[in-house]
């Protein structure tokens, strides 16, 4: 899914070494994807799903709140609900579940997160129904 997304941004895209162990880096202003080289192909798939979450919800910097929402935003593009409802049958644990769904656990952990959020938001809707 975001294959698509990305494609249609069509953000550049570099590798490079980058500061503090990043894996990957978006620059709003020209509209670059930075990639650490030698990533696995996992995580290059999950950091490129995840900057080009940024890239779409135009983040600049790095604050916790954009970082969460590009983790769930990503991993919304990389985890299929049908996929996840036959993995957490077997595994009920990150790291099993991101080898079942070959992602990241933080993408797994993304994931949950935005079901919880989901289901809490369908649980006490707003505004109330009258």
């Amino acid at each position: 899914m975001f294959e698509v997304v990305l494609a249609r941004l069509a953000p550049r895209i570099v590798e490079t070494d980058l500061p503090d162990q990043l894996w990957g880096a978006y620059d709003l202003l020209t509209h670059t994807i930075f990639l650490r080289p030698r990533l696995a192909p996992i995580q290059r798939r999950s950091t490129l799903s995840h900057e080009t979450a940024h890239a779409l919800l135009g983040h600049t910097g790095h604050h916790p709140r954009q970082e969460r929402a590009a983790e769930e935003l990503s991993a919304s593009w990389l985890i299929h609900p049908t996929q996840w409802a036959a993995a957490t049958r077997i595994y009920n644990t990150a790291t099993p579940l991101a080898h079942e769904l070959d992602v990241l656990p933080r993408d797994t952990h993304a994931y949950m997160r935005l079901l919880k959020r989901t289901q809490k938001q369908e649980n006490h809707p707003w505004p109330p129904a009258e």
